[in-house]
């Protein structure tokens, strides 16, 4: 990604360079953008190594490949010591009530299952639809149908919690495809590999960096698509809404585009399940309506919402803590400190 030119740029050179000589700050700034760009040989190195260690998973019977992905992972998060604090620190602020024993089984069953989930998805490749829908249950498919029934589209809200991407996969098979939102990979050689299984069995991913005119588009063709919002996101796209008792900096775009659109949102988890298999529960549709009407300004419909949203994403994960991933630095952005950046309920 090309580096942008900003003011923590001009103070970093001025020790350095003379301001005055443009030619000389503009060499400078140059050669640390190339410092920072990723380079073709690293893609394909890191391309090289998935395929290789997906082959290799390939090659085992689920079970095992679920082992030895737990047994990597273990060895993985054993070199990343600000990563392992940083998901630590995550579960002793969302249970403080529980003993440091507690908090390192989750911290521990987190990091495997979500080994796991990574290793389930990357089989699904070799699997036939049946194959696929044989190891996921669905329950509560009627919300999912009584939404689509209201013809003005379908946000399925979900989070980083089980197995998401075969949940994906699986919603995507009751009756029409879907469009999973997501993020791309800074390496577009990967990106491509995972956008592969994604479209498999005929879903339609649409990148985050693009989303909005074609969200926009999906919810007027009645369409189904998935976004999870459970991710730390910039002040300036922020609204702080309590998510396990502390403000978490959330997304607003899931709020605004269902006011805008009137779509409905259908939560939905996928449940990991003690035999290696996994459940893929729909909920009660979420309407734009419960948020109030003209008489409530749309920021404050947009905060309700986005709260709505928070809560039942925090009501999931606390009946399966060790389902979701608390590797990422979610309250990393933080309200800016004046009386009114307290946390506030989510009800109206």
């Amino acid at each position: 990604m090309a580096h942008r030119i900003g003011p923590a740029d001009l103070k970093a050179s001025s020790d350095a360079v003379d301001l005055r000589d443009a030619k000389t700050l503009a060499v400078t700034l140059a050669r640390r953008s190339r410092k920072r760009r990723r380079s073709a040989f690293r893609h394909r190195a890191e391309l090289a190594m998935f395929r290789v260690g997906a082959g290799g998973l390939a090659l085992l019977p689920p079970p095992a490949a679920r082992r030895a992905g737990r047994a990597a992972a273990r060895l993985v998060f054993s070199f990343l010591p600000s990563r392992r604090k940083i998901l630590l620190d995550n579960l002793a602020a969302a249970f403080p009530g529980e003993p440091p024993e507690e908090i390192a089984a989750i911290a521990r069953r987190s990091i495997e299952g979500f080994a796991s989930a990574l290793v389930d998805f990357l089989q699904t490749g070799r699997l036939s639809r049946e194959d696929l829908l044989s190891r996921v249950s669905v329950e509560g498919e009627e919300h999912l149908r009584a939404a689509r029934i209201r013809g003005k589209g379908v946000f399925l809200l979900s989070a980083h919690f089980g197995s998401w991407e075969v949940g994906a996969l699986v919603a995507g098979l009751l009756g029409e495809p879907i469009a999973p939102v997501a993020r791309p990979l800074d390496n577009p050689l990967l990106e491509e590999e995972l956008a592969r299984l994604r479209r498999r069995f005929g879903n339609r991913p649409i990148s985050k960096r693009q989303a909005a005119k074609e969200l926009l588009r999906a919810m007027s063709r009645n369409e189904t698509v998935a976004i999870l919002i459970d991710q730390n996101v910039l002040p300036r796209e922020a609204v702080f809404v309590p998510f396990f008792g502390r403000p978490a900096a959330t997304t607003s775009s899931l709020a605004l585009l269902q006011l805008k659109t009137g779509a409905a949102v259908v939560p939905v988890f996928t449940w990991p399940e003690s035999d290696g298999r996994y459940r893929l529960g729909f909920e009660r549709p979420i309407l734009a309506d419960e948020f109030g009407g003209v008489e409530v300004d749309r920021e404050e419909r947009v905060r309700r919402a986005t709260a709505r949203y928070t809560e039942v994403t925090e009501a999931a994960i606390r009946r399966a803590p060790d389902a979701w991933l608390w590797i990422h630095d979610r309250w990393k952005t933080r309200p800016a400190e004046s009386p009114d950046s307290r946390v506030q309920s989510g009800a109206p």
